[in-house]
């Protein structure tokens, strides 16, 4: 829903007289502010995404322009508009089979034309979009909550999303400090980048939103396809590779629905999903492939779950404290490992008469034989929700 290059130089190009030198494959990015540009220190404080403009006043210089469209693309940013004519005669060749090479934007324009009437038409473009993009962000907070029926919301998302189509919701989130804050906002970035590319596929024909939350992301798409469902996973992975590789990416993918009155169904599925993700370390978790899980994250109040934990681990736990024992995690093996006293004697490194003691105690201390899956099953639930405690903490 951003801004994107390609679209203001389509809609300004005969305006402003501009001429694209090279870097054309890479006009399909996100611009997010303009900035005149007459000294290459001022790269250093760009975040991404921003647009430059200058008359080359430096550019007399030895390879300063190219030293500046080089800290530019290092940066992310959107591209570079040269006004030549006064300063600047003509672009440098070697500028040129740069930006070429690396698909930055390099757009020339005349001196006549005024920079200060480009630097406004742009920004104006900018916030007008900005407000826009608000405006859908809200009205899809409102239908994710079922609050579709609001004649504002309806309004607000029927000019642009098809209301009666297909809705998908994915949950995003990213475990961050405040000095991940630019990282997360350049994969924020590459992720609307993504979606900028499939917009001009005839084939794709997705429309989408990304609502920021408090502390997640959530992207929905509207209309998607097969090929859309099977790829976007892996591909918002891509795009937060940064926090992936620390393993501190989660994501939860909610079902496809028709109507956007279900949209809330499966925001609040992938929200679900989200919740596993993050408290098995599961990068990627399906709300449909949750099984019994599903029952379990679905529980919006933990200390109804920590409850029950104690409930049923409480007497072995207190046990190990007061005894210095191992029984929990004895336990937990012996779950794990179907009741077999070889696998937890292999697993706990642990002479299985040892074992076989530790097993006949914990029986005693419980009140439970321990001798099929219907006994066992409240432990093994324990468990996962002392699993989930912890990756929450």
């Amino acid at each position: 829903m951003a801004v994107r290059f390609w679209e203001m130089y389509e809609e300004t190009k005969v305006q402003f007289k501009l001429k694209i030198a090279a870097g054309k494959a890479g006009m399909d990015t996100v611009v997010s502010w303009v900035h005149m540009l007459e000294d290459e220190t001022i790269v250093s404080r760009f975040h991404g995404e921003e647009l430059g403009i200058t008359t080359g006043m430096k550019a007399a210089s030895p390879g300063w322009l190219l030293k500046v469209v080089q800290g530019m693309a290092k940066d992310d940013c959107a591209g570079i508009i040269i006004n030549t004519g006064m300063y600047l005669k003509e672009i440098p060749e070697e500028v040129i089979l740069w930006c070429e090479e690396h698909n930055f934007p390099l757009l020339e324009m005349p001196w006549e034309i005024s920079i200060t009437e480009l630097i406004q038409d742009y920004c104006m473009r900018i916030i007008d979009q900005k407000q826009f993009e608000k405006k859908i962000s809200n009205a899809f907070r409102e239908a994710i909550q079922g609050r579709w029926k609001e004649a504002d919301v309806r309004q607000v998302l029927g000019e642009r999303y098809d209301m009666e189509g297909t809705y998908q919701a994915f949950c995003v989130y990213v475990k961050k400090t405040m000095e991940d804050e630019f990282n997360y906002n350049q994969s924020v970035i590459k992720l609307e980048n993504l979606f900028g590319l499939w917009k001009g596929n005839d084939k794709i024909n997705t429309s989408y939103g990304l609502i920021r939350m408090e502390d997640y992301i959530v992207l929905i798409l509207n209309n998607s396809r097969e090929k859309v469902f099977a790829e976007l996973p892996g591909l918002i992975l891509q795009s937060f590779s940064y926090f992936a590789k620390e393993h501190r990416f989660y994501l939860g993918i909610g079902p496809r629905v028709s109507h956007i009155e279900n949209l809330s169904a499966s925001y609040k599925k992938a929200r679900t999903a989200m919740k596993m993700s993050m408290g098995t370390g599961r990068q990627i978790i399906q709300f449909e492939e949750m099984g019994f899980f599903k029952l379990l994250f679905s529980v919006e109040d933990t200390d109804i779950l920590n409850s029950y934990a104690g409930e049923i681990l409480g007497t072995l736990e207190e046990y190990d404290k007061v005894h210095n024992s191992v029984y929990v995690e004895t336990l937990r093996s012996y779950i794990k490992n179907d009741r077999s006293l070889i696998g937890v004697a292999e697993d706990t490194f642990t002479h299985r008469n040892t074992v076989n003691y530790r097993i006949q105690n914990i029986k005693k201390i419980l009140g439970c034989e321990l001798k099929n899956a219907e006994e066992l099953f409240p432990y093994q639930v324990a468990f996962y929700i002392r699993d989930m405690t912890k990756k929450e903490e």
